[in-house]
């Protein structure tokens, strides 16, 4: 199991959820909940993020112990 860590790096970036929604293709809500880890982005989607981000996908993604 993992769990991202999108609203750290969102938050270090000041990037707003509707600007990597778009790049994404997918809702504003759908972003909301990868923030919240919710739900998670596919490995496209996360690399899409990673590279607006400027980080690597490996400082994105975080395992989660069981």
């Amino acid at each position: 199991m993992f769990e991202n860590r999108v609203d750290f790096w969102m938050e270090q970036k000041g990037l707003k959820n509707k600007h990597l929604a778009k790049l994404c293709n997918v809702s504003e809500q759908t972003f909301s909940k990868w923030r919240q880890n919710k739900t998670q982005p596919n490995l496209e989607q996360a690399a899409i993020i990673a590279r607006e981000l400027n980080i690597l996908v490996d400082e994105l993604i975080k395992i989660k112990d069981k």
